[in-house]
């Protein structure tokens, strides 16, 4: 059952990908997202609350299994991150377009902790609102996008140790 639930979220967060390409976010509705998808807008409604809800679990998704991966060394995090990205270039400029990258901040909270964790062990104690975590997550974001706006002329390993380099001071 579970796994019928992930499929129905992937078709859902790629329909609307794929409509995102054909016109902008703002006039995209979910009767468009389910004829795209195959589902009811019963499913759809069953599933998200929004059409932003479909990209912030969509890339809390990502980032999750992106930490996972990494097994506790933030080179290999940003390098997977990185990588993604570079990847999937269409979809981040379609977000931009639709002024989204915000959420995209947001929704890899996961993995900035991760990192912030990784590489500042000293603070793994400390309770409550981690604002060193969420100012490096801006600048991680910032980074990420200045990257692929000039066509990504760094390989993804390469920028992994670029901006653990920025992260550690």
């Amino acid at each position: 059952m579970a796994q019928n639930k992930e499929v129905t979220k992937d078709c859902i967060f790629t329909a609307l990908v794929l409509l995102m390409e054909q016109k902008e976010f703002k006039y995209i509705t979910v009767t468009d997202i389910s004829r795209k998808s195959g589902i009811s807008r019963m499913t759809y409604y069953r599933t998200y609350s929004s059409k932003e809800d479909i990209l912030v679990q969509h890339f809390r998704k990502i980032a999750q299994s992106m930490v996972e991966q990494a097994e506790g060394h933030a080179d290999d995090a940003l390098y997977i991150y990185y990588s993604y990205f570079l990847e999937h270039k269409k979809m981040t400029e379609l977000l931009k377009q639709a002024e989204l990258m915000d959420l995209v901040i947001e929704s890899f909270s996961s993995l900035t902790d991760f990192l912030h964790r990784a590489i500042h062990p000293e603070n793994q104690k400390k309770t409550g609102n981690n604002y060193a975590a969420r100012y490096e997550a801006g600048g991680l974001f910032s980074i990420l996008t200045h990257w692929l706006e000039n066509d990504a002329p760094e390989d993804p390993e390469e920028m992994a140790k670029i901006t653990l380099k920025i992260m550690k001071k």
